[in-house]
């Protein structure tokens, strides 16, 4: 299949001037479109305002607003970022007029510190009821110049020409093309070394629409491994990721159940089936013990993506012993996971897998934190978060540090992540009125997202050895 190559108009500058251009075909008491699309990996959510009004609210990486209606005419533009301690204009335009009947697609592109906008233009083809009309963006500020090739699913492109080749910033109409299944593989420019390969994807739904194909910046550890980018497909009101065919899913397990250790007189072994492995049952972590983290507190394993069913046994006894099964945990591609081994095994509460998915994209206008409470013997606690040396611990204890950012938090809560400020805190958590925890000056970094797990003394260990449990992106 050959895709012609319309344009590639790179760049276009965010003003007001570059912004006229995409007037389209007007009717009369016609209202206009607009949709935003956020590709800038390491910024934060971002409002859109017209004329002081939101319009387009709390838009995160990796996602499209889809086309909104709005009144034709002359409105100044605002995007707002998001961010702690209230929220700050980024990108403004002031009287700028919208066509009646235009449609106008923005993308917020590049890192925060260059952050741009790019005007993207609709194909200008107009697809039959079998066909899409498809225009590339290449958005990702950490790829070069790239070779795209769209074929057949399994075609070997050693001996054919790239369908085309552009640079970051630039775009490219690709016409109508059948709504059917392609292969669509991305070297570095004048190479064939591939560094993305979508595997055979299926088209057809998309039958009849134009769809814009930006490739963008992959933004955690394990889609990384696989590919620096994936694509991000956009309708006229949806979106859709596309990975790299070889991108795993991530885990990362913590031992935070006080007395398995006692129970098992030791280590235990975790057991992991599921139709996705190799080999299932598999051994996934040989021995391990209270406060164990694996692989590490900042890191995570690959695994393929599926249904996983996890079984904990004592150290040597196999699975036909093990002492808990979870229930089935869906792992989905290019995401992380944390899975906690919380509870008591000879007591309650009983002994199980907290799972969570974990978010570990850098912005750097935050640090975003969650917290778990997996201590049982605390009950309910109260979590506090302040500046460092704001409040002693004994002013939390006697309520002089004011509300509690958790109350009455319980046993194997976990939070959605908290955005706060970059710099040093205490945190306290107060079990029947005592600061059980108390962790000071605390970093939080711009850019880090950190998983604060609040764990109690070992069975076998030191009585009132109460602590957090830290892991970071």
């Amino acid at each position: 299949m050959t895709i012609k190559q319309l344009s590639k108009p790179g760049l276009l500058a965010f003003s007001a001037a570059a912004l006229l251009a995409l007037g389209g075909c007007s009717n009369e008491n016609s209202d206009a479109s607009l949709r935003v699309i956020h590709a800038s990996p390491d910024a934060p959510a971002v409002n859109l305002k017209l004329d002081n009004i939101n319009r387009i609210t709390d838009l995160d990486y990796a996602e499209s607003s889809g086309f909104i209606s709005i009144p034709s005419g002359v409105q100044d533009i605002d995007v707002e970022a998001i961010i702690p301690g209230g929220n700050a204009d980024v990108i403004s335009i002031d009287n700028f007029t919208f066509a009646e009947a235009s449609r106008n697609t923005i993308i917020a592109l590049n890192n925060t510190a260059d952050i741009e906008a790019l005007v993207v233009d609709e194909s200008a083809s107009l697809p039959a009821s079998t066909e899409i009309a498809v225009a590339v963006v290449h958005a990702s500020p950490d790829a070069p110049a790239v070779d795209v090739y769209v074929t057949q699913p399994g075609a070997i492109i050693d001996s054919i020409n790239a369908s085309f080749s552009f640079d970051f910033g630039e775009q490219v109409d690709a016409g109508a093309i059948p709504a059917t299944s392609y292969q669509i593989r991305v070297t570095p420019a004048g190479t064939k070394n591939v560094v993305f390969d979508s595997g055979p994807v299926d088209l057809s739904g998309f039958a009849g629409q134009k769809l814009v194909l930006a490739a963008i910046s992959t933004t955690n550890s394990t889609s990384q491994a696989a590919s620096d980018i994936k694509l991000l497909a956009v309708t006229d009101s949806a979106s859709l990721v596309l990975l790299d065919e070889a991108t795993n899913t991530g885990a990362r397990v913590v031992h935070a159940s006080p007395d398995a250790d006692l129970v098992a007189a030791g280590p235990v072994e975790v057991f992991a089936t599921s139709s996705a492995l190799t080999i299932s049952p598999t051994e996934l972590i040989p021995a391990f013990s209270y406060t164990d983290i694996v692989p590490g507190a900042d890191s995570f394993v690959g695994v393929p993506a599926g249904d996983y069913e996890f079984a904990v046994a004592v150290d040597g006894d196999g699975i036909g012993a093990a002492v808990y099964t979870s229930p089935v945990l869906g792992l989905a591609q290019g995401t992380e996971y944390t899975v906690i081994a919380a509870g008591y095994v000879g007591t309650t509460p009983a002994f199980e897998l907290l799972a969570t998915e974990d978010n570990n994209r850098s912005v750097v206008t935050q640090a975003s934190v969650k917290v778990i409470h997996a201590a049982p013997v605390a009950g309910p606690v109260d979590v506090f978060v302040t500046a460092a040396g704001d409040f002693s611990a004994s002013d939390v204890e006697n309520g002089l540090a004011g509300a509690p950012l958790l109350d009455d938090f319980e046993f194997g809560a976990i939070t959605d992540y908290v955005a706060v400020a970059p710099g040093d805190y205490d945190i306290r958590v107060v079990a029947g009125g005592s600061a059980a925890i108390n962790v000071e000056n605390f970093n939080l970094a711009a850019g880090s997202v950190s998983t604060l797990i609040a764990r109690q003394p070992n069975a076998t260990g030191t009585p009132n050895d109460f602590n957090v449990i830290v892991l970071t992106n």
